[in-house]
């Protein structure tokens, strides 16, 4: 919990935990693979207490070139939510044991 970040209103309490703040899915991809399975379980139970508060202050944000920096950051939480949360809530780990090495997957556009 590095990189502090400036999130919309109400929302000030996630800004701790910038170092999610991450723009591609490759980035996010990297981080996942490469926390501890605690790690990723604080970041978790931190974002679903506020999903349902973040997911409905981000359904009204038009998704353009011309978000807000606050609203990007808001949207790159949620995706990296999004990344994580089969690791926390099925397996249990960063990566799939056994599974599909991720550091092979070319990640196209966003």
């Amino acid at each position: 919990m590095t990189k502090p970040i400036t999130l919309p209103s109400g929302f000030d309490d996630l800004s701790e935990w910038g170092e999610w703040d991450l723009e591609t899915m490759a980035e996010r991809s990297h981080k996942r693979a490469s926390s501890t399975i605690e790690d990723l379980q604080s970041f978790y139970e931190v974002m679903l207490a506020q999903m349902d508060e973040v997911l409905n202050y981000l359904v009204a944000v038009p998704m353009s070139e011309d978000m807000k920096p606050e609203d990007i950051s808001l949207l790159n939480l949620s995706k990296s939510m999004a990344e994580i949360a089969p690791a926390v809530e099925q397996f249990f780990e960063p990566t799939i044991s056994f599974g599909f090495d991720t550091t092979r997957w070319e990640h196209g556009p966003e």
